[in-house]
């Protein structure tokens, strides 16, 4: 569900590490300032419950100031502006070993964290790229994708192929992220390249077939396409809202569907991780080990819907009878082998964002 649009990455976490190592702070491993009862955390906006962070604030007498983000630019600009320091950011899996590499993270004491033991297995046996071991990061939920969905009821034809989306019978019908890995990973991988291609000519190739695609676009969304397509506007999107719409109403199980298509779909995850400039490391994993637990994982996904990141015995019984019925649990399990995630690189991302501007301006 996330936007990946940004500056080129290597400009950008410069200055994002100029900015926390010029703060004049340094890493700690414990809470210097822990008569401070303020926890700051950097979030995605639809993915937490308010509910579970109020719970935490009333158990540890504390106060949890959030700043809702909906894509890594917004995040890289804060902490560049210095309009906040952050303690706890969530991180999008593409971007773990730039904030890794640029020092940006604090190592994490996963013995303070006994909630892991709760969580799937799959997300704990290997981290994000640059942080493999999780040593300065642990996931926050479970994997997502970014799929074609379309409505059973309205679509004008069958979707087979992400080139099927350049079909004139689509003419204004198409809602589709803003994303520029998602975009272009997906138009690579339907020209039978890879999505992390550093080839400035299979990139073209890309931009060529959204160019073509674009022509079908309704309309361009940043955090979700589920208004554009429950309203009737579009009845197709490519989004990374399917579990959402499932979540949203059961009515919507049987109207949307998420296309069979020929080439693989974007797969993504998000982490948590303690700023290297944080003093409150011992409230920072205490949030965090919270926030991974089946009580507050079940307010999360009565609250905004999906796939959770908890084992299933440890947490049916705390969601809605029927929960594991919604179809968007099945089809993401079947997705985890046909899917693809990568980490951005400066060179991709760099020639990816001067065409992405040239789409744009078309």
């Amino acid at each position: 569900m996330k936007i990946r649009k940004m500056m080129t990455v290597l400009m950008a976490t410069t200055l994002v590490a100029g900015c926390f190592w010029g703060c004049g702070s340094s890493s700690k491993s414990g809470d210097s300032s822990s008569d401070s009862k303020e926890l700051n955390i950097c979030v995605w906006d639809g993915t937490f419950s308010e509910d579970a962070i109020s719970k935490f604030e009333k158990d540890n007498d504390c106060t949890v100031n959030v700043t809702y983000i909906d894509n890594t630019d917004t995040l890289i600009s804060k902490l560049v502006e210095g309009s906040g320091e952050y303690d706890v950011c969530d991180i999008e899996a593409a971007y773990v070993k730039t904030f890794v590499d640029n020092g940006l993270l604090q190592k994490i004491d996963h013995s303070a964290i006994p909630n892991e033991e709760y969580v799937d297995d799959s997300l704990m046996k290997t981290g994000a790229v640059g942080d493999e071991k999780m040593e300065y990061t642990t996931p926050d939920q479970n994997a997502g994708y970014t799929v074609i969905l379309y409505n059973k009821e309205t679509c004008p034809m069958e979707i087979t192929s992400f080139k099927d989306l350049t079909n004139p019978k689509l003419k204004g019908q198409i809602a589709m992220v803003n994303s520029t890995i998602s975009l272009y990973g997906a138009a690579l991988e339907a020209l039978g390249y890879k999505a992390d291609s550093k080839d400035e000519k299979e990139i073209k190739e890309a931009n060529d077939l959204l160019t073509e695609i674009k022509g079908n676009v309704k309309t361009f969304v940043g955090e979700s396409a589920v208004s554009a397509l429950e309203n009737g506007e579009c009845s197709v999107a490519l989004c990374w809202d399917y579990a959402t719409l499932c979540a949203d109403s059961e009515e919507n199980w049987d109207k949307f569907a998420v296309a069979d298509i020929d080439s693989d779909y974007e797969k993504f995850l998000q982490y948590w991780g303690i700023t290297s400039t944080s003093e409150k490391t011992e409230l920072a994993t205490k949030f965090i080990n919270y926030m991974i637990s089946p009580e507050a994982v079940a307010m999360h996904m009565k609250d905004w819907g999906g796939v959770p990141m908890v084992k299933e015995e440890y947490i049916k019984d705390l969601l809605p009878e029927g929960y594991y019925d919604n179809p968007s649990i099945a089809k993401y399990e079947e997705l985890a082998d046909k899917s693809w995630m990568v980490a951005v690189s400066d060179d991709q991302i760099s020639i990816m964002d001067t065409y992405y501007t040239l789409l744009m301006g078309q």
